[in-house]
């Protein structure tokens, strides 16, 4: 099964697990903080199993989202099961997750999330560095998981690897850049939505 079907077909089955939750407990569920921690609990063991390996950072993401702020997680879900206008879609923020994990497998490194003052510039110093220059993630999405706000990236790598980084990018449908800044090292671009 693709990574994207996977992570919707599970995703639909955390929303139909909250909805029994809520059915058999209606008084406990009410509050939207008691329901992230039913889809919190729910989600953890399914890191452990082999069946979502392939998963599994988009599923880290979920359970870390709870964590770093106070979003809807319902909310989150079903828009990763609807579209903006409540008809299937694919999301923009799932687009962006199969994207970053493209990247990585491609170029075998690991994309950071930091700050431009936090970034390490001699991180992975012989290898390529891929960094995601925002402090909070979820600023850039909306309650749809729609991008809204373009996200700033900033790649270091020989020529071959900024082809490899770029041409990902490219080859993707949901996606395009602009590039801010260039030299022999450095690039940085800004991921914006397809026109």
């Amino acid at each position: 099964m693709e990574h994207s079907q996977l992570f919707k077909t599970l995703t639909l089955h955390a929303l139909l697990h909250l909805q029994f939750q809520i059915q058999s407990n209606p008084r406990t569920l009410l509050s939207t903080a008691k329901k992230n921690e039913a889809l919190v609990r729910w989600f953890k063991p399914k890191l452990k199993l082999n069946k979502y390996k392939s998963i599994r950072k988009q599923i880290k993401l979920f359970v870390q989202l709870n964590k770093h702020s106070n979003a809807n997680l319902e909310r989150f879900l079903e828009g990763l099961v609807l579209g903006e206008d409540g008809k299937p879609g694919y999301p923009h923020l799932d687009g962006y997750l199969l994207l970053i994990n493209e990247v990585e497998k491609k170029l075998g490194t690991t994309v950071v999330l930091s700050t431009p003052e936090a970034l390490d510039l001699d991180h992975n110093k012989n290898g390529c560095l891929v960094a995601v220059l925002s402090q909070d993630l979820n600023v850039h999405f909306n309650d749809t998981n729609q991008l809204q706000v373009g996200i700033p990236m900033l790649f270091r790598g020989n020529q071959s690897h900024r082809h490899t980084f770029l041409g990902a990018i490219y080859a993707n449908s949901q996606f395009d850049y602009d590039v801010d800044y260039e030299d022999e090292h450095f690039i940085r671009i800004l991921l914006k939505v397809s026109d």
